[in-house]
């Protein structure tokens, strides 16, 4: 969910959604989660294409991602020096007070294809650097070269 905040494990619900802090067995199993979650972070830089195809049927290709890995930290370490540094270029962030994620938009994705989408975002430190094969010259050809980035590399 913090790679992909659009991502739901139910439709439009996520698991945690169905977890009731008031019923002692669902507040263990958000205890154990939480518990799970005290582990190095890392900021990762994610961008997303949401690309037609080429032939002029107006198809959708598949989703070209990059993934990277910005810097490791408690998550809270992150979350403070993601907001410092998205104040300085005015960038708005998202702070979840219960497990400590932020993220902050750079691009926001748009309504209709094709567009792109680009944020930081604090996640446990599972998540390896990767790139579809093109990325980054599928990048510059949909932006034309103006892609908006924080210096946090």
């Amino acid at each position: 969910m913090s790679l992909n905040p659009n991502a739901k494990l139910y439709k439009t619900r996520s698991l945690l959604e169905f977890f009731d802090r008031s019923r002692p067995r669902d507040r263990a199993c958000l205890e154990a989660f939480k518990r799970e979650l005290d582990m190095p972070w890392a900021l990762y830089h994610v961008r997303r294409l949401f690309l037609l195809s080429s032939d002029g049927s107006g198809k959708h290709r598949p989703v070209l991602r990059s993934t990277e890995r910005v810097d490791l930290g408690r998550p809270h370490q992150l979350a403070h020096r993601l907001a410092a540094k998205a104040e300085r270029f005015r960038f708005d962030v998202e702070i979840d007070p219960l497990y400590g994620r932020a993220r902050t938009w750079v691009r926001p994705r748009a309504q209709g294809w094709p567009m792109a989408e680009e944020f930081f975002v604090t996640a446990p430190a599972h998540v390896i650097n990767k790139q579809d094969p093109n990325f980054e010259q599928e990048w510059q050809a949909h932006l034309f070269g103006a892609a908006t980035q924080l210096p946090f590399t």
